[in-house]
């Protein structure tokens, strides 16, 4: 499963990879608000405040096959 998470404001990409809270190993980035940390908690594009009530989380499934 994949997650993104994008500014609820300009919708600037912030992370794209694994879900964060089914990674087992090597958990260098415990969560998302670790993530927005990474950023000051700040968008760099657009300067909106970062917290979990403020950016979009989106999370996808692999598509199987035969669907």
């Amino acid at each position: 499963m994949t997650e993104t998470i994008n500014c609820g404001h300009c919708q600037m990409l912030l992370y794209f990879g694994e879900e964060l809270k089914r990674r087992l190993y090597m958990r260098a980035i415990p969560s998302e608000e670790t993530v927005l940390g990474f950023y000051g908690d700040t968008c760099p594009r657009c300067g909106g405040a970062l917290s979990m009530e403020t950016v979009r989380v989106a999370t996808e499934g692999r598509a199987t096959h035969g669907s």
